[in-house]
C-alpha cells in the first residue's frame, strides 16, 4: 500500500503475498505503537490516504519468471543483492515474532501471573539479577540493546515493582547502562561492529537521579541484612547473603561509573557588570585523590564478583531448550518489531559464569585505564594508550574510559588544560626548542609567540585524532593511521616553515641559540611512529602473505626504525646543547648555579635502545627471508596472477603523500633485492643470526624489562638458534616452506623450519 499523494509508477511500495487488507500482522495498519515507537513518525504515516496497489502490482509482475528481476535506474544488481523483502520471515527480522504466540509484555506477564511484582523469593531474585548481567555483557560485546538487556520485562516499568531489592536493582542497572552508553558516546572510538548505541527511545529511568538510585540500593542492602539476621534456615540465610552481594556489587559498580563519568554541568546564569550572561561549566576529570577512592570502590566490587560467581547455582537457572536467560521476567521477542527490516540475527545470551568472569576482567581493565591520570605529558599518555590498546583491544568500555578521562572536553586535557599547551610541553621535553625556553629571548618575542601558537592550535585536532585512534579496535586503528598520514604531510611542511622563520629571528636576536629543525624533528618522530605502527599492525592482523614479508621487514629495517633512532639521537644531542648554553649563562651571571633536573631521562635512553633493537631484529628477518628466497623455500603466486610492484605500491600507498621521509620506489627495493640474492644462502642465514644476537644483547642491557621486552628477547633467542642451524647446513635438502609462529609476539614471529 502507498499513500495516494506519493504513489508513482516507477517507485511504489511493493508487498509480496496476499493483499495487505487481509493481513492481521501487516505493519501498515494503524495499530497502537509498540514501546519505543517514534510517535511523530507514526502520526505522519497515519495521516495519509492509503491506496491499495497489490492487485496492480501482481498484474505487472505476472510475466516475470521465478527469480527474474526488473532492472531500473534506481534499482540495479547492487541494490537487488542487498535488498530486504519486507514481511518475509526469512529476511525481515520484524516478522520472526509471528512464528510463535504473541510475545509477553510487562502488563500481560503480570496479568497472567507469569511475572511477580511482589513477594519475589531470594532464589528467584538471584537468578533474575544473574540473567540481567548476562544480557548486559552480551550488549557490551556488540549485540543490540533490545535483543539483550531490554528483553527483561522488569526494566520496562521498574516503578511498578513492589519488591524493594529488585526495584532498586532494575533502576540501578538502567542507570549503569545509560552511563556506559554516555561514556562510549563521549569517547566515540567505536564502529558499527563494536557497539549498538540505540536505546530505542526507552526511558531508562531518566526521572531518577544516580544519587537516588544509589540510596535505593543502600536501603535494599539494609533491608536484606535485617532479613538475613532473622532467617532461621541455613539455606535461606545463604540465599539472602548471595542476594545481598549482588545488590552491593551493583551499588559499587554504579558508584564507580558515576565517579568516572566527567559530568558536564548544565548552563547557569551569572551577573557581570550589571548584566546577566549564560556560562557553561566545563567537564573535569577526577583528580588523583578522587581516583584513589574510585579504585577502592572498584576493588570492593571485584571482591564481590568472586562471591557472586561462587553462588550462581543458588539462583533459578535457564530452562533447557529455551532462549530466555531466566524462567521468569524475560520475553525474547518483546522488542522484535523495534528492529529495522534486516536479516534476522540470532542473539545468544552469554553464559552466567562467563559473564561474571567478564565483569571481573572488565573491572581490572577499568582500574588499569584509570592510571592515565598519572600521565603528566602527551608523550606518556600516548604511550599508555598504545600499550593499553594492545592488551585490552576487544573491550570497548575499557578503551573508552581513558579517552574520556584524558580529554573529557574537546581539546582540553583533563578538562582543564588546553591541548596546545600540553603539546608545547611535549615538544619542550623532547627537543627543547629555544622559543619554548623561558631563558631564551625568543620566548617573549611577540612574532615568535604568535607563530608558535598558530602552529600548535592549528594542529591540535591532528594530535587529538592520533590520541583517539588508540581507542579504536586494532583493525580500525590501522585504517585510521593510513588516513592520518596526509595530515602529517601538511604538518611537516608547516613545521619546516616555522623552524625556518624562528631560525631567522634567532640569528637577529640571540646568535648563541639557533632554532634548527626543532619542531620538524618532533613532528617527524611522531610521523615515523605512526608509520611503523601501520606496518606492524598488518603483521598483527595477518594481512600480509608470507611472500610479502621481505619488503615489509626491509622497509622497517632500512628506513623506519633507522629514522626513528636518528630523530631520537638528534633530539638528545640538541637537548645536551641547550643544557650547555644554559650552564654558560649561569656561569656568566655571578649567581650560584641552581640544581636542575636532567632534561633527558633514563626512559628516553631506553626508547633509543629499544628502537635500535627493533631495527636490528627487522634486519634479521629481512636477511633470513632473503636466504629462504635464495633456496626457493617461499612459495610465490603464479606470475599471471601476480605483480610484485602493484603489491608493493599498495602496501605503502598511505606514505605516498609524505615528503619526509620520502616514499621509497619499488625500483630501489628491486635493486637491493637482486644484490642481496647474489650472496649464498648460508651467508644470509649467518648475517640474520648476527642480527638476532645483537637485538637480544641490546634488549638485555636494561634491568627490569617489561613483558613485551621479555617476549622479544625470547623471539630473538629462538630465531638466533634457528638461523645458526640453517647456516650450518641444517635441512639444506628440504624445500619445505618455513613456518612463522606469532604466538609469542604479535609483530615478530618465531621462525621454524621442518626437515
Amino acid at each position: 500500500m502507498v499513500p495516494e499523494n506519493e504513489a508513482t509508477p516507477s517507485n511504489s511500495a511493493v508487498v509480496e503475498g496476499e493483499p495487505a487488507t487481509n493481513r492481521s500482522d501487516s505493519r501498515e495498519q494503524s495499530e497502537p505503537p509498540a514501546p519505543g515507537f517514534n510517535k511523530a513518525e507514526f502520526d505522519r504515516l497515519t495521516e495519509y490516504q492509503w491506496q491499495d496497489v497489490t492487485t496492480d502490482f501482481f498484474d505487472c509482475v505476472k510475466d516475470l519468471e521465478l527469480g527474474e528481476l526488473v532492472h531500473d535506474s534506481m534499482f540495479g544488481l547492487l541494490e537487488a543483492m542487498s535488498a530486504i523483502e519486507m514481511m518475509d520471515p526469512k529476511m525481515d527480522a520484524g516478522m520472526c515474532c509471528n512464528r510463535e504466540a504473541t510475545p509477553l509484555t510487562f502488563d500481560t506477564a503480570v496479568e497472567t501471573g507469569v511475572m511477580k511484582l511482589a513477594n519475589i523469593e531470594p532464589k528467584e531474585a538471584i537468578g533474575l539479577i544473574d540473567a540481567v548481567y548476562s544480557c548486559t555483557v552480551s550488549w557490551l560485546e556488540g549485540h543490540s540493546m533490545v535483543q539483550t538487556v531490554l528483553t527483561c520485562l522488569y526494566l520496562h516499568k521498574p516503578h511498578r515493582i513492589e519488591c524493594k531489592a529488585i526495584k532498586a536493582f532494575a533502576i540501578a542497572i538502567e542507570k549503569i547502562i545509560n552511563l556506559i552508553r554516555n561514556i562510549t558516546l563521549r569517547a566515540h572510538v567505536f564502529e558499527e561492529e563494536d557497539f549498538q548505541l540505540s536505546s530505542f527511545d526507552y526511558n531508562m529511568s531518566a526521572d531518577v537521579s544516580e544519587a537516588k538510585a544509589l540510596s535505593m540500593l543502600k536501603a535494599a542492602e539494609e533491608d536484606l541484612i535485617k532479613k538475613a539476621k532473622d532467617a532461621e534456615e541455613e539455606r535461606e540465610k545463604e540465599e539472602l547473603h548471595a542476594l545481598l552481594a549482588r545488590i552491593r556489587f551493583t551499588r559499587l559498580f554504579l558508584q564507580s561509573m558515576v565517579s568516572l563519568y566527567p559530568v558536564k554541568n548544565s548552563s547557569m546564569w551569572q551577573g557581570h557588570g550589571g548584566a546577566w550572561h549564560e556560562i557553561t561549566l566545563q567537564s573535569v576529570a577526577p583528580t588523583k585523590n578522587e581516583m584513589i577512592d574510585i579504585v577502592k570502590t572498584l576493588n570492593g566490587a571485584l571482591e564481590l564478583a568472586q562471591t557472586i560467581e561462587k553462588t550462581i547455582e543458588l539462583g533459578t537457572q535457564p530452562e533447557e531448550g529455551s532462549d530466555a536467560p531466566n524462567p521468569m521476567g524475560f520475553s525474547m521477542m518483546v522488542n522484535q518489531r523495534l528492529l529495522p527490516p534486516t536479516f534476522p540475527r540470532s542473539t545468544k545470551i552469554k553464559d552466567r559464569h562467563l559473564s561474571i568472569q567478564y565483569l571481573s576482567e572488565l573491572i581490572q581493565r577499568i582500574k588499569h585505564g584509570c592510571k592515565i591520570v598519572n600521565c603528566t605529558n602527551f608523550h606518556a599518555a600516548l604511550n599508555f594508550l598504545m600499550d593499553f590498546s594492545k592488551k585490552y583491544s576487544p573491550c570497548l568500555l575499557s578503551r573508552s574510559i581513558p579517552q574520556t578521562l584524558y580529554l573529557p572536553v574537546h581539546l582540553k586535557v583533563f578538562g582543564v588544560k588546553p591541548l596546545s599547551e600540553v603539546l608545547k610541553e611535549s615538544a619542550r621535553a623532547f627537543i627543547a626548542p629555544p622559543v619554548l625556553l623561558p631563558d631564551s629571548q625568543l620566548y617573549n618575542n611577540p612574532y615568535a609567540v604568535k607563530c608558535v601558537n598558530y602552529f600548535f592550535e592549528n594542529y591540535e585536532p591532528t594530535f587529538s585524532s592520533l590520541f583517539a585512534l588508540c581507542g579504536y579496535n586494532r583493525a580500525r586503528q590501522r585504517d585510521r593511521l593510513g588516513e592520518i598520514m596526509s595530515n602529517f604531510a601538511r604538518m611537516q611542511e608547516e613545521a619546516e616553515g616555522v623552524d625556518a622563520y624562528l631560525h631567522s629571528l634567532s640569528l637577529k636576536i640571540e646568535s648563541s641559540r639557533q632554532h634548527l629543525a626543532c619542531f620538524g624533528t618532533w613532528v617527524f618522530y611522531h610521523c615515523l611512529r605512526a608509520m611503523s605502527c601501520y606496518l606492524l599492525a598488518g603483521l598483527e592482523l595477518e594481512l600480509y602473505s608470507v611472500h610479502e614479508y621481505l619488503y615489509i621487514f626491509w622497509y622497517l629495517y632500512q628506513y623506519l626504525f633507522s629514522w626513528i633512532v636518528s630523530a631520537l639521537t638528534r633530539a638528545e644531542t640538541f637537548l645536551a646543547e641547550q643544557e650547555y648554553i644554559a650552564d654558560l649563562k649561569a656561569a656568566k651571571s655571578n649567581q650560584k648555579k641552581p640544581k636542575t633536573k636532567k632534561r633527558k631521562s633514563r626512559g628516553d635512553a631506553k626508547e633509543i635502545v629499544f628502537n635500535q633493537a627493533m631495527q636490528t631484529l627487522c634486519g634479521g628477518y629481512y636477511k633470513a627471508l632473503a636466504g629462504f628466497y635464495k633456496e626457493n623455500r617461499i612459495p610465490e603466486p603464479l606470475p599471471m596472477f601476480d605483480n610484485e610492484q602493484v603489491r608493493f605500491e599498495h602496501r605503502f600507498a598511505p606514505f605516498a603523500s609524505l615528503t619526509t621521509p620520502p616514499p621509497m620506489p619499488y625500483s630501489e627495493f628491486r635493486q637491493l633485492k637482486m644484490f642481496m640474492l647474489q650472496s649464498p644462502a648460508q651467508e644470509l642465514y649467518a648475517a640474520a643470526a648476527k642480527h638476532f644476537h645483537e637485538a637480544r644483547t641490546l634488549l638485555e642491557t636494561f634491568p627490569n624489562p617489561d613483558e613485551e621486552w621479555m617476549d622479544v628477547v625470547k623471539v630473538a633467542k629462538m630465531n638466533f638458534v634457528m638461523m645458526n642451524l640453517l647456516a650450518s647446513g641444517h635441512s639444506r635438502e628440504s624445500k619445505q616452506p618455513p613456518e612463522f609462529d606469532f604466538s609469542c609476539h604479535r609483530y615478530f614471529p618465531i621462525i621454524k623450519q621442518r626437515k
